[in-house]
């Protein structure tokens, strides 16, 4: 097939998570049997990874999004309310697909905002929306960290379902990576044809890798300054590290991950906290703890960080909104807390008993293994290609 690929952010491998390690995972897996053309927005330092996407792409076109972008954002945001089509690089993607679409089989489209400013070509389309956008808003609202971003939330729950329903239809398939975003989007667009997709991860990169374990450690490693993030970190460390601490002295809570924010690096003053920021690689770091600790409560879709410990053979304890979409039981795969005393209790049991972290551990790794390829994933994806280009078909000949 030849297959389109448009986002609204450059995929390339490794990369920082998103849109861009979801589309740079389908398209390595993808091009080995498939023709990709790549049309992507351009924005922050992704200039610097055009090589990726050029080695694995037929083509590559991208759409610079300019400095000073944001000054238009609140007519970008109007239109996109009001019809569903953002005003910003609209006109320039239109042109680019109606130039670039022509002999293309399908059209894959990652990100929501990708969706809403690419123009009606006819060609069969799939909206790769990773979450519900309406979801996101009520679950950032509840972990907002200030109240300029609570405001935003706010603003952006009072648009999110209309641009929704104004914008997935227009799609043959919609996919999500986790249930909850499933049943969101159903209900808010009832519409939309929408399947369930889970991330895959890339257990070659992400592996056991071969360092001494740091004594008491617990790690957890994300985005830090990503609000959702924030309050887990916030959470473990004010919360559940003090009761692991007056059972286990010495135990230390160690945070991996980029951009953080001041709430974050206050943190690295306490006694017990470390905190690496902004790593080259993250493995050696994350590969080091002894336990992997994710207090998350609130956010959406299936958390890419979760999988990612696992491949890396670390043995999990995490509260039930970490381990969302999630296959695997509980007990064997990883351990569930419902509360601070019983995340601690967990903390501690592994600690005290490496051979069950280590079982765990091997158990979550075989899990990813076997259930998480991103190989599979691009299977997925091919069949509903195959799917919506008959769908298609079928509806020109009526």
């Amino acid at each position: 097939m030849k297959i389109g690929v448009v986002s609204q952010a450059l995929p390339y491998l490794p990369s920082r998570g998103g849109f861009r390690l979801y589309g740079g995972n389908l398209i390595r897996h993808l091009a080995r049997r498939h023709e990709i053309h790549l049309v992507s927005l351009l924005i922050e330092d992704d200039a610097d990874h055009l090589d990726w996407a050029r080695r694995h792409c037929a083509s590559v076109i991208t759409i610079p999004v300019p400095r000073g972008a944001k000054a238009l954002a609140p007519l970008s945001a109007l239109t996109a309310h009001l019809w569903g089509r953002p005003l910003q690089q609209a006109r320039a993607m239109s042109r680019a697909l109606r130039r670039a679409s022509g002999d293309w089989d399908v059209m894959h489209v990652e990100g929501g905002y990708a969706g809403g400013i690419v123009p009606d070509v006819p060609i069969a389309k799939v909206l790769s929306l990773h979450d519900s956008g309406t979801l996101r808003c009520d679950e950032m609202l509840k972990c907002s960290q200030s109240r300029r971003e609570k405001l935003y939330y706010r603003l952006l729950r009072l648009h999110e379902p209309r641009f929704e329903r104004l914008v997935y239809p227009r799609f043959e398939r919609c996919t999500v990576v986790a249930a909850p975003d499933l049943a969101a989007v159903r209900r808010v667009v009832p519409r939309c044809q929408v399947d369930l997709v889970p991330y895959g991860t890339d257990s070659e990169y992400f592996h056991p890798v071969p360092v001494d374990k740091a004594a008491r450690t617990l790690v957890f490693h994300s985005h830090l300054g990503y609000a959702p993030n924030i309050e887990a970190a916030l959470e473990f460390a004010n919360t559940i590290l003090p009761l692991v601490r007056a059972r286990v002295p010495g135990a230390v809570f160690h945070l991996v991950g980029a951009n953080p924010g001041p709430k974050i690096t206050e943190l690295a003053s306490r006694d017990g906290v470390n905190i690496s920021a902004n790593l080259p690689d993250l493995r050696p770091a994350v590969c080091a703890g002894q336990v992997y600790v994710c207090a998350i409560r609130h956010g959406t879709g299936l958390k890419s960080k979760m999988l990612e410990a696992m491949a890396m053979q670390m043995p999990i304890v995490g509260y039930p909104g970490a381990l969302v979409g999630l296959a695997g039981t509980p007990g064997t795969h990883y351990l569930v807390a419902q509360d601070p005393k019983e995340f601690a209790d967990h903390v501690v049991a592994l600690l005290e008993q490496p051979e069950r972290a280590g079982r765990l551990a091997r158990a979550g790794r075989e899990l990813v293994e076997r259930e998480y390829s991103w190989e599979s994933r691009a299977r997925v994806y091919e069949d509903l290609y195959q799917t919506v280009m008959k769908e298609r078909e079928l509806r020109s000949r009526r």
